[in-house]
Parts: C-alpha cells; sequence; structure tokens
C-alpha cells in the first residue's frame, strides 16, 4: 500500500467522509491499515462512537481485536470513552471480550476504571471474566473502587467480583479515600480484619491517613483495634505516632489496649503532640514508663530535639535521670545530639552531669562529638574540666594536641589544670609543642595561669628538650623567652 493510500484514508476519516473511506477500502487500501500512531479506522470510530465508520470497517473485514500501540483495541478504545453502541456493535461482531493489552488491562478493566456502568454491564453479560488481575495486581473492582464509582461497585459485587482479589478492595477504598465504595463493600460483608499486602488491615490504614470517619466506620463494622500488623503496632500506635488526638479517643473508646509494645508516651512525645500527651497521661499511664530499649517519653522527646516537649515532661514530674539498656540518660542524648536548650532544661530540673556511659559522660560526649556551646553549659553547670579521655589525657591536652585554641580558652575558663600530666607524664603544653603548633605554645605560655613550663616526661625530657629534636625552632625560641630549660 502506498503511503499516499493510507494519507487519503485517514484525511477521508478526519472528514467523516464515508463515501471515500468506502471506495479506498473498495480500491484495496487494507481496513486495518494504522496511523504513526498505531491506530485503525475501526479504533477511530470506536473512540467517537462513529457507528457508520465502524459498521463501514467490519463490513469491509476490520479485525475487531487486533492490537495497536500498548496493545489496545477498538473495544478498549470503545469501553474508556463510555461508546455503548459501538461496544454493543463490536461484541455481536465478535470482538473477544478477555484480550488484555500490554499492561494486562481487560477491556471490563478500562470500563470500571472510568466508571462506565453501562458498558461494565454490557461487558460481563458478554461474558468478561470480573476476576482477572492486570500486571499491577488490580481487578476490575479494585479500579472501580479507586474511582469511587458506587454504581459499579455494586454491580461487580453482585456479579461475583472476589473483594479479596488482588491488592484487596477494602484496603484500596481506604487508601482512596473512597468513602462511597467502603460503604458499599462494608454493606456486602467483606471482612473488615482481613490485613492487605502489607499486613496492616484497612483500619490501620485508615488511621495513618488520618481518615476520622473511615476509622469511625470500620470500627462499626467490627474491625479490631487490638490486631498488630508485622511489626507488631496496632492501630493505637501509629494513630500516636501520627499524632492523631481524635483519632486514639475513637480506638481508646471501641476498646483498644493501653498496654503495648511501644511505649505510647514515647510515641506521643516524640510527634510533639501535648494534647495527645496530656490525654494519655490522663489515662494512667505512668510518666516514666519504659520501652523495650529503656527510653522512656523524655528520652524519645530529647533525641528528637523536642525541647518544648522536653519542659513539658519535665514540669509532669518526669526523671531525667531514668538510663536506657544502652545506658544513656536524656542528658547524655542530648550532648551527643548538640541540644543546648534541652541540656539545660535537663541541668536545671537535676540531671546528673556526672552519670556515665561506658566510662563516659555529658562532658567527655560534648568535647568528642565537637558540641561547644553544650560543652561550655557543662562546665558552667559543674562539669569536671579535667576529665581524662584514653591513656590519661585530659581535655585540655586533646585540645592541644588538635590545635584547638577556642576549645583550650574555654577549658581554661573553666579552670582546667594546664599543668596535668597524662599516663607518660606528658602535659598540654608538650602535646602542643610535639606537634610544632607554635601559636598553641604561646598561647598556653601566655593564658595559662602557673603554667609548669620545665615539667618532665615519664622520660624526664623537659618540653625544651622535645622541640629541638622535632627542630621547631620557633617554639625553641618562645620557650626560651619563657624560661624553659632542658
Amino acid at each position: 500500500m502506498a503511503a499516499s493510500d493510507r494519507t487519503q484514508l485517514f484525511q477521508a476519516i478526519q472528514e467523516q467522509d464515508f463515501e471515500s473511506v468506502a471506495r479506498l477500502f473498495q480500491e484495496g487500501v487494507p481496513v486495518d491499515s494504522f496511523k504513526d500512531d498505531r491506530t485503525t479506522p475501526l479504533m477511530l470510530g470506536s473512540r467517537f462512537g462513529s457507528l457508520d465508520l465502524v459498521n463501514l470497517c467490519l463490513l469491509h473485514g476490520a479485525d475487531p481485536d487486533l492490537q495497536g500501540k500498548y496493545g489496545l483495541t477498538a473495544l478498549m478504545v470503545a469501553a474508556a470513552a463510555n461508546q455503548t453502541s459501538v461496544v454493543e456493535t463490536l461484541l455481536q461482531s465478535g470482538a473477544q471480550v478477555n484480550v488484555a493489552n500490554e499492561d494486562g488491562t481487560t477491556a471490563l478493566m478500562v470500563a470500571a476504571y472510568k466508571g462506565a456502568l453501562s458498558v461494565v454491564e454490557q461487558l460481563v453479560v458478554a461474558g468478561a471474566q470480573l476476576n482477572l488481575e492486570d500486571h499491577d495486581g488490580d481487578t476490575a473492582l479494585n479500579l472501580a473502587i479507586q474511582g469511587d464509582y458506587q454504581s459499579v461497585v455494586v454491580f461487580l459485587l453482585r456479579q461475583g467480583a472476589d473483594p479479596y482479589q488482588g491488592h484487596g478492595s477494602l484496603g484500596i477504598a481506604v487508601a482512596e479515600r473512597a468513602i462511597a465504595a467502603l460503604d458499599e463493600l462494608l454493606r456486602f460483608g467483606v471482612n473488615v480484619n482481613l490485613p492487605c499486602a502489607d499486613g496492616r488491615t484497612p483500619l490501620m490504614h485508615a488511621v495513618i491517613s488520618g481518615y476520622g470517619e473511615m476509622v469511625e466506620k470500620l470500627l462499626a463494622a467490627g474491625a479490631k483495634p487490638n490486631l498488630q500488623d508485622l511489626d507488631g503496632d496496632t492501630a493505637l500506635i501509629l494513630a500516636v505516632e501520627q499524632g492523631y488526638l481524635d483519632i486514639v479517643q475513637q480506638l481508646m473508646a471501641a476498646g483498644a489496649s493501653l498496654t503495648q509494645q511501644e511505649n505510647l508516651l514515647t510515641l506521643a512525645a516524640i510527634a510533639g503532640n501535648f494534647d495527645l500527651l496530656q490525654f494519655l497521661l490522663a489515662q494512667g499511664i505512668p510518666i516514666d514508663t519504659q520501652d523495650e530499649s529503656g527510653d522512656t517519653a523524655l528520652h524519645g522527646a530529647t533525641l528528637e530535639g523536642k525541647d518544648e516537649t522536653v519542659q513539658y515532661l519535665l514540669t509532669q514530674g518526669a526523671n531525667p535521670n531514668i538510663a536506657n539498656t544502652q545506658g544513656d540518660t536524656p542528658l547524655l542524648i542530648a550532648a551527643y545530639q548538640g541540644y543546648p536548650a534541652i541540656a539545660t532544661q535537663l541541668l536545671d530540673h537535676g540531671a546528673d552531669i556526672n552519670h556515665s556511659h561506658g566510662g563516659e559522660n555529658a562532658v567527655h560526649i560534648a568535647f568528642n562529638e565537637g558540641k561547644m556551646d553544650i560543652l561550655k553549659i557543662l562546665l558552667q553547670r559543674g562539669g569536671n574540666p579535667d576529665e581524662r579521655l584514653a591513656k590519661g589525657k585530659t581535655l585540655l591536652m586533646q585540645a592541644a594536641d588538635r590545635g584547638y585554641i577556642a576549645v583550650m580558652q574555654l577549658l581554661l575558663d573553666a579552670k582546667a589544670d594546664p599543668n596535668a600530666q597524662d599516663d607518660h607524664h606528658a602535659t598540654p603544653l608538650m602535646w602542643a609543642a610535639h606537634r610544632c603548633y607554635t601559636q598553641v605554645v604561646k598561647f598556653l605560655i601566655e593564658n595559662a595561669p602557673n603554667l609548669d613550663i620545665n615539667a618532665k616526661n615519664k622520660r624526664g625530657d623537659t618540653v625544651l628538650k622535645l622541640v629541638k629534636y622535632n627542630n621547631c625552632q620557633e617554639i625553641v625560641a618562645l620557650l626560651l623567652q619563657a624560661g624553659a630549660t632542658e
């Protein structure tokens, strides 16, 4: 077939010049010719509801099951456009009702997705299989629910569509907030407690979405609030995590248990919902309740940096010195995370500044993590500036070893001992000199009170001897000027 013949054919179709279309067919132009988009004359007639063109194509032997782009057939095209007369004509001409496109979608699925009830009815009467799944696992019923097409949902259910096939109808209704479809499914008696593919019940999904009306309907239909998902979470845990006080109240009114594997107070604290915290405390949950990890609500709020929540819990009597199973108190967490406001709040309410975990207290942690604002607060509130690190090094030695003059100033302001010695009797000055840190040595000479410039290490070496060995001439000059000897 010449390209010009095909061009004439589709030009005549566009102009609805069906006499020319018939003539071209009679002259041998294939009735199943494709446009560049792999659309046939029959598909065009099906899309626009042109029975004249559809009948003309069928009369000249058009294949009603020929698949074009993406595997679409004329029947699918007609179903998508809600062309009931064309659908009837195609079916009478032998169109196969259960042919699927490249995505596994049938004409029935297309019609259900579009909410085309009349077409759905036609296809079912013609033998469309109700429970086929497309490649995404959706059935015609699932697709009708996605659009909240109540009449289509009712019809398919009455015709025998399986509400448990594919992804599960109730879960889809909840996910799509298809309230009308949900009502029909519940009226039909679908099991409200059957988990979805992810192990969560429809009630859990309704809770996560924060859709209180759906939660109420599911509970009224017998949804069990204490069922657990694959992670052991219940609907109540999920509601608290989301901070939905109204849904928490709905669930508790329906019998949700306060005894959970998760600490509800901790979850509420992380959510930062004061009304929810107040409600849960009013239910009698002790404020210092610990979860399996030993964390309290105060731990959770501290970890998430919720300073207002921390303040609220402390004013309600939360104990700031409870350690979790890792040995961490809220103050240690605040030091590690770098939350100065929270550290101050905890100290104001009696947090133990010297509590240690694995040999490290809050001062160690703030120093090692570089949280200088926290370190300053801790030192001002009584933290020991001469805390020891590995091999007996003090914080001042470590700062000198790293060249951190600002940190050294902070420690000296807190009365750190500039003459302290580590396990090898090295002093902060020796550590700085060993690194040839001229500015650090100068800082110590000028700012460290009562600096012992001639202290000796375990081998009997003074700092001057060490720097001469390392050939740090500028430091040698500084030390000699300050009165150092070997």
